[in-house]
């Protein structure tokens, strides 16, 4: 299985960190991730999606690769995980607990918000920190603290201390296999 554009993903994300936004939900970088989605979403859209599609696009472009096309192109974080659910690369929370390998760095990391009924904020995976404890990098959330609760409407691009309770009943993560 060649992950490659997984890894580059990532590596692409740990080096915007801290990429801030200019206004509410806007600026050149906000705008560019926003771009990158199928259809286009203009400034002013929630953008953690839009990050993470963004930076998929950039590293299958760098290293002249395309990736799995039926995955949706969106900034809509329930399109990823029906389209993971449908193609046996979603795995849950629960299954997480059992076995930290099922995740590797690349991979994305899903919350569920219960209030919302729904997934509603995406993160690229980053280590597992111990058996409980991971990073990722996250768009579109607030400034990194220790294990606060899930924040989907802050001001840049963060690494930030999860537990898998983070993610919220129903979360999870959509394992890559590019």
């Amino acid at each position: 299985m060649d992950r490659r554009i997984a890894k580059l993903a990532l590596e692409y994300a740990q080096k915007n960190i801290g990429v801030v936004e200019e206004g509410e939900n806007a600026g050149e970088a906000v705008e560019a991730y926003l771009a990158s989605c199928v259809p286009s979403l203009p400034a002013g859209n929630p953008w953690c999606v839009a990050h993470v599609r963004y930076r998929l696009k950039q590293a299958a472009t760098a290293l002249g690769l395309t990736y799995d096309k039926s995955m949706p192109r969106t900034g809509y974080t329930p399109d990823y995980v029906s389209w993971a659910v449908k193609n046996g690369h979603w795995v849950s929370s629960k299954k997480v607990a059992a076995d930290n390998d099922l995740v590797r760095p690349g991979d994305l990391c899903c919350f569920y918000f219960s209030v919302m009924g729904r997934h509603a904020h995406m993160g690229i995976f980053e280590k597992w920190i111990d058996e409980t404890h991971f990073h990722t990098i996250e768009g579109n959330t607030s400034p990194p603290q220790d294990i606060v609760g899930v924040e989907r409407d802050g001001d840049g691009l963060y690494r930030k201390k999860r537990t898998l309770a983070n993610l919220g009943e129903n979360g999870g993560f959509i394992k890559l296999d590019f």
